[in-house]
């Protein structure tokens, strides 16, 4: 089962119930954000609570992740000390958590630091699943379970990219490439020391910057050309009374 919850999400709207039960704070927007958020861990509960009275739950793999950061510019929450959020390509977007919950086959209560990504809840529930995939094209995401439970201790992931319109960024290793073409911006990372992004190396260690750059490049030579091209401009407008904001 896939369930993409449409919470937490703008328009901020909140059952009345949910919104009394909030009295951490005295900003109305705010205790409506946090009712939504509370109505979403009683759906996920309610799931688990359905797993466990069917006799499920011993024997279903759960994942619960997110696709984005916090949209910080709606002004309810931040990722601090991430740099940005929703919509850019700094960690404070694309850094999130993956939950995963398999009795019996993952340890309770670990915690795995190295980079995976959503691709791999593919890859992950059809090999659990014990499913045969198709050998003739390729994929992006990998079992993960192994790398979890330290049968496997290379990285899952020596390389990883994102691209969003104007916006792209890759990870191989510790360094992490940025570029906004828009605002001519081309920013490097060691995300090891730095992951907050405040420290730019591209003037200092541009033999790294160029290998970033053509590892890319190349990668992008191989990607079908988007069927909906993204102008933000169009599709996001002030609205709400909030200015969105997408940092260089």
């Amino acid at each position: 089962m896939y369930l993409p919850f449409t919470a937490v999400h703008d328009p901020f709207q909140a059952k009345k119930s949910e919104f009394d039960k909030i009295t951490t704070s005295t900003d109305t927007t705010e205790r409506i954000y946090l009712a939504i958020l509370k109505s979403l861990d009683d759906a996920v509960g309610k799931i688990m609570a359905k797993l466990k009275e069917e006799g499920l739950d011993k024997n279903t793999l759960v994942f619960f992740g997110s696709d984005n950061g916090g949209a910080s510019y709606s002004g309810q929450m931040t990722n601090a000390p991430l740099r940005g959020g929703k919509q850019s390509d700094f960690e404070g977007g694309i850094r999130v958590p993956l939950i995963i919950r398999y009795p019996g086959h993952i340890k309770e209560g670990i915690a795995y630091e190295k980079p995976v990504s959503n691709l791999d809840i593919f890859a992950t529930s059809v090999t659990a699943a014990h499913v045969t995939l198709p050998t003739d094209r390729v994929y992006d995401g990998v079992n993960i379970l192994p790398y979890i439970n330290g049968e496997n201790n290379d990285i899952p992931h020596p390389v990883l990219f994102w691209r969003n319109g104007f916006s792209k960024a890759m990870r191989k290793g510790d360094w992490k490439l940025y570029i906004n073409e828009r605002a001519n911006t081309t920013l490097l990372y060691n995300i090891a020391n730095d992951y907050e992004e405040q420290h730019d190396l591209s003037s200092t260690n541009t033999a790294k910057l160029n290998e970033l750059k053509t590892d890319l490049a190349t990668w992008e030579s191989q990607m079908h050309a988007p069927l909906w091209p993204f102008k933000r401009s169009e599709l996001m407008p002030d609205i709400k009374g909030y200015q969105f904001y997408f940092p260089n």
